[in-house]
């Protein structure tokens, strides 16, 4: 029987993400989405437990909530939500250009500049208030080079921004304003995003800030909502497809686009590698995300 592995790049039973139990629920039911489809389901830890050829000397199952340690295990295929390094001996979901086009931020806007805000990669402070005088309006946005879950990106006028802590190299972008909203969809701020799995979007959410801030994040206290497929925009289906023609070369891919329509035009705000595949019970669409993830994954 098929084993599927899911990575992620964190050592430590408890470790990212599971330092919260709802994540553990999210990937202990696509664990069970896989073993639906007829393979076992564990979970791999760190690149230094990895010994070749799919070989992994430390693993975990999910049961009843619990994350068990199951000793080693023959991975036949990973569905890598880190950084895995593979050797090429087995089949990956994300390869390592997927992830790195997708956390390294900068390497995203050198790619599809015509499709994001102005960007720039500062590595000092003079460097950083040129950036802050170049760009345009009020309002920028700092965030990392590489980040997650909107950890450490700050939005504000020039001032506030000389204040904030930040470690070089960063970013320093023009502000997308999407107060005008999506019509139909949202109004106000917003970030939009678009799931893809091999080119097929498998679902679409739209997240608000909480009272008082611009950064759309639900960690932060923002709210989530699924909006179905067939209201995205005609101008964000021609974004995905343009996205997609260059990602199409690297193989099997999940990832996803976040964007804002500013003035009615959709511009990126990032794309994400390591999507967020949130709790069945919240819509039956993230069910179905799972299921044709397991799919994909027990096909490889």
């Amino acid at each position: 029987m098929k084993t599927v592995a899911v990575f992620f790049d964190e050592a430590g039973t408890f470790a990212y993400p599971f330092t919260k139990k709802k994540y553990i629920r999210h990937i202990a039911q696509l664990g069970e989405a896989i073993e639906a489809c007829g393979a076992n389901f564990r979970v791999v830890r760190h690149q230094s437990s990895y010994l070749g050829s799919g070989q992994f000397y430390q693993s975990w199952e999910l049961r009843d909530g619990e994350v068990i340690e199951t000793g080693p295990v023959k991975a036949d295929v990973i569905f890598d939500k880190g950084l895995f390094s593979s050797d090429g001996t087995i089949p990956v979901l994300n390869c390592q250009e997927i992830n790195e086009i997708c956390t390294n931020k900068y390497k995203t806007f050198q790619l599809f500049s015509d499709y994001s805000p102005q960007t720039y990669l500062v590595n000092s402070q003079d460097e950083f208030f040129d950036a802050l005088s170049i760009i345009p309006g009020q309002y920028k946005v700092v965030k990392p080079v590489d980040g997650l879950e909107a950890r450490n990106v700050h939005i504000g006028d020039d001032e506030f921004l000389k204040k904030q802590d930040c470690p070089y190299p960063f970013l320093v972008q023009e502000f997308l304003d999407s107060r005008s909203g999506i019509p139909g969809i949202v109004n106000g701020v917003h970030d939009f995003r678009v799931a893809l799995l091999n080119g097929e979007i498998i679902h679409s959410i739209v997240r608000t800030p909480a009272s008082g801030k611009l950064v759309a994040s639900v960690t932060e206290g923002g709210e989530m909502r699924v909006v179905e497929i067939e209201l995205i925009p005609s101008s964000v289906l021609d974004l995905v497809e343009q996205i997609e023609k260059h990602m199409v070369q690297y193989g099997n891919r999940f990832y996803g686009i976040d964007l804002a329509l500013v003035n009615g035009q959709p511009k990126i705000i990032e794309l994400n590698s390591r999507v967020s595949i949130w709790d069945n019970q919240q819509h039956e669409v993230f069910a179905s995300t799972k299921r044709k993830l397991a799919e994909v994954l027990v096909s490889l």
